[in-house]
């Protein structure tokens, strides 16, 4: 009796679920109850062909409201316990599921683990939308990676599997990550045609968080390029989006790039204001990345508005956080805006060991990316000698 009262349940909340789109926003009570099911149908082997469903329908809810934690110790056990009924199919879906959290906190090289694990599996049970979905989330991956050359094939070739598949979802979630690879790269005229054949797609197959994704990284696009207007646009379009389904860790995330374009205004006071309130917002979702960000940008704002000790705070913050998540390229990048600061405030010595821990941490690095750092830290280092050359001079002639 009991174990049908389980499995009349778990259909109860798998027909919920499937009853309402990805990005409607379901009430917090109903979460918790298909949460518990789900806890309760891995107890019973009966009601293991409810598992993998029941996950896949919880996932984007769980994923757009930050219940990164939670989640992905939860999904950890449903793996482990997939590898052990040898579901090869559900394992790897369930890896997916991972990677994608892996992915929104920041772990890189662990979201790259699990995609790798994902596309093993997929080839070995012939799944080729699996196949394509690992190629084309690596492909992303890489592009963080700054590994261009790679993430660029990946996604070429997952382009091409969506296209035979009739994917369009895919195609245009493909076509983004691909923009992204020439965005990072500085080639502007080839990743706007990517990013906006995403746009056209994605609103085409009605996919409204997507399109925020993809309206987010047009605005940013329109900011690099010097058109801080379109830009704003672009994110109040975004920001429009993201709230429709109810994804307000985004709309806090989207205020790190409006904070950037108030920043290249030279509007500082804004600048500061936007990046606090969006602050708030990540630190209560525990957001590692966005705020190690948010933290080095309100570091480089206070240094131009001379409150030393808040900017270096702030860069203290964002080291931390940089290492937490094993960056090396951004923590060089924040050592190297802390050493102006003590540059700037005299402090000779403190910046000189600032320097001299990030250029160890780039020196050897042979990612493109790592190219321009080595240069900014190479000018800043000659600066610094040059000051304590004539600081030298100065005390010799006294």
């Amino acid at each position: 009796m009991k174990r049908r009262m389980i499995l009349a349940n778990a259909r109860y909340w798998l027909d919920y679920l499937n009853a309402r789109a990805e990005d409607e926003l379901i009430p917090e009570s109903d979460i918790r109850n298909v949460a518990r099911a789900l806890e309760v149908v891995m107890t019973v082997p009966e009601a293991w062909s409810l598992m993998q469903p029941l996950a896949l329908a919880l996932h984007p809810h769980l994923e757009r409201r930050g219940y990164w934690t939670d989640w992905s110790g939860f999904l950890h056990s449903l793996i482990a316990c997939a590898h052990q009924q040898m579901d090869l199919a559900a394992e790897a879906e369930l890896l997916a599921m991972q990677g994608q959290i892996q992915l929104q906190r920041g772990t890189h090289q662990a979201a790259v683990v699990s995609y790798r694990r994902v596309w093993r599996l997929c080839r070995q049970t012939g799944d080729q939308l699996g196949r394509a979905r690992a190629l084309s989330n690596l492909g992303y991956l890489y592009r963080i990676q700054g590994r261009f050359h790679r993430a660029e094939l990946l996604c070429k070739r997952a382009l091409a599997l969506f296209e035979i598949l009739g994917d369009t979802a895919r195609v245009a979630y493909t076509e983004n990550h691909l923009g992204l690879v020439y965005y990072d790269q500085r080639c502007w005229s080839e990743a706007l045609p990517h990013l906006t054949r995403a746009k056209v797609l994605l609103n085409q197959v009605g996919d409204q968080h997507g399109l925020a994704k993809t309206l987010h990284n047009l605005g940013e696009l329109y900011r690099c390029t010097g058109k801080p207007e379109i830009a704003l646009d672009y994110f109040g379009q975004a920001i429009r989006n993201y709230q429709m389904v109810g994804d307000e860790l985004s709309v806090a995330r989207l205020h790190l790039n409006i904070g950037n374009v108030y920043f290249d205004r030279g509007d500082l006071p804004l600048a500061e204001m936007t990046y606090s309130q969006a602050e708030t917002i990540l630190e209560r979702e525990g957001d590692g990345l966005y705020l190690a960000r948010i933290c080095h940008n309100l570091g480089v704002v206070y240094t131009q508005l001379k409150n030393w000790t808040e900017a270096a705070s702030c860069f203290e913050r964002a080291l931390e956080r940089w290492q937490d998540l094993k960056d090396t390229w951004n923590l060089a990048n924040t050592l190297g805006e802390l050493a102006r600061l003590h540059h700037i405030r005299g402090r000779w010595a403190q910046a000189q060991a600032c320097l001299d821990e990030a250029w160890e941490l780039t020196r050897e690095r042979r990612e493109s990316h790592y190219g321009p750092l080595r240069h900014e830290l190479t000018e800043l280092r000659q600066e610094l000698a040059g000051r304590l050359a004539q600081t030298s001079t100065t005390k010799g002639i006294a």
